[in-house]
């Protein structure tokens, strides 16, 4: 196997466990991260995405790919199509929070899907790295839609051309994560912030996550109606009543069983 999965107290911990490839993207491991995710959006209220060892994801398995071209040719876009695309849009679509706990360094395709996360909490020691440059390609895997969308079209250029890495500090300063820990402290970190999700309705959650990233991208009208829409149909949840209760009655809300 080349992700781990496990649930404990309805938080899931997908890991990419390749650590001797730097957990490098193969199409097992893609189908396998596909996988857990679907399962961690039947079996949790949110996930923490991780890598085993000294890295987070290094990118696509270069050695495999090469592979491919010996029997097909270089045929990239099919690579994408066939293993890549199903990962990071398996990752947008999750049906619960996703936390990306980025022990190392997150280059390549691994950039892709750290930053399809909706939160990343980094390592001191991680860095964050385009890297496609490198190898004479450009950004994929979601790449040039996150990475603008989150420090601006002129910092995304210089990230992505330059090939540099983007050490911690910096990607706190630039808002590509939310909070940096020391090692021994990220996985417990993360489940921390996974454990707040926990306790409050996925479905708002993952609605606010749907409408905050398709408003970047439309028409103020047209981000009012999303909106309504949304809250049209939460308005009518048994966690909307659990919690609106629980305001009224002065106590916690218990999203876990609303309604009960």
């Amino acid at each position: 196997m080349s992700v781990s999965y496990e649930v404990h107290d309805d938080i899931a911990v997908i890991t990419l466990d390749r650590p001797d490839s730097f957990n490098a993207i193969t199409a097992a491991l893609a189908g396998e991260f596909v996988d857990a995710l679907e399962r961690a959006g039947r079996e949790s209220r949110a996930a923490v995405i991780t890598g085993s060892g000294k890295a987070f994801c290094a990118g696509a398995d270069l050695a495999e790919i090469v592979d491919g071209y010996k029997l097909n040719g270089p045929n990239l876009g099919a690579v994408l199509d066939n293993h890549f695309h199903p990962a990071v849009l398996a990752l947008l679509n999750c049906k619960v929070p996703t936390i990306a706990a980025i022990n190392g360094v997150a280059a390549g395709a691994g950039l892709g899907l750290a930053l399809g996360c909706d939160i990343r909490l980094m390592s001191d020691a991680a860095f964050l790295m385009s890297a496609f440059i490198g190898i004479g390609l450009a950004p994929d895997s979601g790449t040039t839609w996150w990475l603008p969308a989150h420090v601006g079209v002129s910092r995304a250029l210089e990230i992505a051309m330059t090939n540099r890495r983007v050490l911690p500090d910096e990607a706190l300063d630039l808002g590509l994560c939310t909070r940096v820990v020391s090692g021994d402290q990220l996985l417990s970190a993360a489940l921390e912030t996974a454990g707040g999700f926990a306790t409050l309705s996925t479905d708002a959650l993952v609605t606010t996550r749907t409408l905050i990233r398709t408003a970047s991208t439309t028409d103020f009208a047209a981000a009012l109606q999303a909106e309504r829409q949304a809250q049209h149909r939460l308005g009518l949840s048994p966690e909307h009543m659990e919690g609106v209760s629980a305001f009224l009655e002065k106590r916690t809300p218990d999203y876990r069983n609303p309604g009960a």
